[in-house]
């Protein structure tokens, strides 16, 4: 006879078992509900709270600020004086030539020639400026877009006591895995909702906690900034160029037929290595300054919390 017409029936081994058909198919029915998921209509709590919160690091990243404005400014430079290192100058001296020749009723001509430029270089070493007083700057607009602030961690945050009102989670799904029922005898259960009065937990913690997106600010406004007048040792600039062109200037020569005409248009090409203002009393008011488009990443570790109350737990519409 082959071994398995030799091996029990699954009929024969339940009939074996110590135990009664009735309570084996409730062990079955329960078996099979727990390898599902534990479905929950929502779940509300009238009010919850949280004592002695905190938050041992919060990463603010870097703030992306899509454009500072700065409007209706205003400063003042009192009391300076100013020393320009290595100054070099080119005068440049450009000539033209107008002629107009009348020969009465034989003809009239006239017209102009440029006779080139005349390049005169200058060296003027150091420049003194003594007295630099009551120098006024209006600034009506200034706009500086695209920039990046670094932000710095902000660490051991003491939040004290949170309290929470009304929460409302909807459409629960809970995995069935690690979920232990002892000393259940029904067969059938079927549970609309359920009435909590109050659950309780010693302790909270939180390992991190990151939004998946940068939190966007809408903006900033600063007003009526005033900044009062303050002591300036010493400000030191790179070296700068500067270009000045003056009126042309003309001397004419009239001989009755013949009249001639030479123009000269000067032109200063400056070239100073620093400029050093010394001692300089600086005063600013700031009409408003506007941070606009502000995006900044967070990142919250190590989230704590004691004594963690809730009351009034409401539960509807369980099911496996």
């Amino acid at each position: 006879m082959p071994i398995k017409d030799r091996l029990p029936s699954t009929e024969q081994l339940i009939e074996s078992l110590p135990l009664s058909r009735e309570f084996l198919s409730r062990l079955g029915v329960l078996a099979g509900q727990t390898t599902r998921k534990l479905s929950i209509s929502s779940v509300s709590v009238s009010n919850a709270s949280l004592n002695d919160v905190e938050i041992s690091k919060v990463n603010l990243g870097n703030a992306s600020i899509g454009n500072l404005a700065i409007t209706n400014s205003s400063a003042r430079l009192a009391n300076s004086s100013a020393l320009l290192n290595n100054v070099r100058a080119l005068v440049s001296l450009d000539f033209r030539l107008h002629w107009e020749i009348d020969l009465g009723w034989v003809g009239h001509w006239q017209g102009a020639s440029d006779l080139g430029e005349l390049d005169i270089p200058v060296e003027l070493g150091d420049v003194e400026v003594p007295d630099l007083d009551n120098i006024e700057l209006a600034m009506p607009r200034i706009d500086i877009p695209q920039l990046l602030a670094e932000m710095k961690p902000i660490t051991n945050l003491q939040l004290g006591t949170f309290t929470v009102s009304e929460t409302d989670l909807g459409k629960l799904a809970v995995p069935s895995a690690g979920l232990n029922l002892t000393g259940l005898g029904v067969g059938e259960v079927s549970v609309s909702s359920l009435e909590i009065p109050g659950a309780s937990s010693q302790t909270l913690e939180v390992a991190k906690a990151t939004p998946e997106q940068a939190l966007t600010l809408p903006g900033a406004t600063l007003s009526n900034l005033q900044i009062p007048q303050i002591q300036i040792p010493q400000i030191r600039s790179g070296d700068f160029q500067a270009d000045a062109a003056a009126s042309p200037h003309s001397l004419s020569v009239d001989l009755g037929i013949l009249k001639v005409t030479l123009q000269v248009t000067p032109t200063v090409h400056l070239n100073v290595g620093a400029m050093v203002i010394s001692d300089a009393e600086l005063s600013a008011e700031l009409g408003a300054v506007q941070l606009q488009d502000i995006q900044l990443p967070v990142a919250i570790h190590g989230i704590t919390a004691k004594a963690f109350e809730a009351n009034g737990v409401s539960v509807n519409q369980i099911t496996f």
